[in-house]
């Protein structure tokens, strides 16, 4: 699911949500809220919200979280941001009042915050600066390799993020099914800022240098090069399989607004490939076309 693919309306936007309007049955009661809208960058947020929202809210706190808490602030930080519903749907058992009651404890202690996107109103939480203090304190003792998040970025990228969640978790209780364990999630912009550094090197250079040097790229971070280009999956989930060997996974979120080359490349990669229900449906007959002839998983 490509992040260039989903353009923003102009009326979309995050911001806080007012408890003047009407609340949705899903939308967390979490706390003071910024005004921080979308089109300004994570950094920009960052600055921003620590002089506006979080005066007072961002400092360190002693209060002990529990390994619950641990666990959905690690979850947050992961993906950069997530959907209360989706939070509430996979961490607390689709359980709004207990999700509501965890993180308005979460964001009273100041390591969340949350917005809401309009016109659709979906409630998004992030870390914060302390939030994600508290939890690299706590990956860099138990999973170093994995990158943390914090802040909000545009309306697009916290839906593509927010998207992936899911995916994530019926990928990994596959995975834990089998008797593996995933260690470690990798973004695609986390792919993409890795491999950028060294194709910009190759700028100027014979096109059968760089063509050999992109084939090592790709082989380098364990992808393909399919047309001249090396597709980048939504999501790699690294785990340790059941013979305690190291192995990945590449997953897809596609869309039926894929076109035909574009499924072909992503399953010429050798990527998973996931939709949710209604896009599946539609995207199946495609799927048997002899270019790509691969089962598309349903969310």
């Amino acid at each position: 699911m490509s992040r260039s693919g989903r353009d923003r309306s102009p009326e979309e936007r995050l911001e806080s949500p007012s408890l003047a309007h009407a609340r949705h049955e899903s939308e967390p009661e979490i706390g003071p809220h910024s005004g921080h809208r979308a089109g300004a960058s994570d950094h920009e947020g960052d600055s921003a919200d620590a002089r506006i929202h979080d005066r007072g809210m961002e400092r360190e706190h002693s209060h002990s979280i529990s390994e619950s808490d641990v666990k959905t602030l690690t979850d947050i930080g992961t993906f950069r941001a997530l959907a209360f519903a989706d939070l509430a749907r996979h961490r607390y058992g689709g359980d709004l009042a207990e999700a509501r009651n965890h993180l308005g404890r979460l964001s009273h202690q100041g390591l969340v915050r949350s917005r809401t996107s309009y016109p659709d109103r979906t409630v998004y939480v992030t870390l914060t600066r302390a939030g994600h203090r508290r939890i690299a304190a706590n990956r860099e003792r138990e999973n170093p390799q994995q990158r943390l998040y914090h802040g909000f970025v545009k309306t697009r990228e916290a839906r593509h993020d927010t998207a992936l969640y899911p995916l994530y978790r019926q990928e990994s209780a596959r995975i834990e099914r089998m008797g593996g364990r995933v260690h470690r999630v990798i973004l695609d912009f986390e792919l993409k800022e890795s491999m950028n550094r060294r194709l910009a090197r190759l700028k100027g250079r014979p096109e059968s240098e760089q063509a050999s040097q992109r084939q090592q790229i790709a082989q380098d971070h364990g992808l393909k090069v399919v047309g001249g280009k090396i597709p980048l999956p939504d999501v790699r989930l690294e785990y340790e399989g059941p013979d305690q060997q190291l192995a990945k996974v590449d997953l897809e979120l596609v869309t039926s607004h894929y076109h035909h080359h574009n499924l072909a490349a992503k399953a010429q990669a050798g990527f998973a490939m996931y939709a949710l229900a209604d896009d599946a449906a539609r995207l199946r007959p495609a799927m048997q076309d002899p270019e790509i002839m691969q089962d598309i998983l349903s969310l």
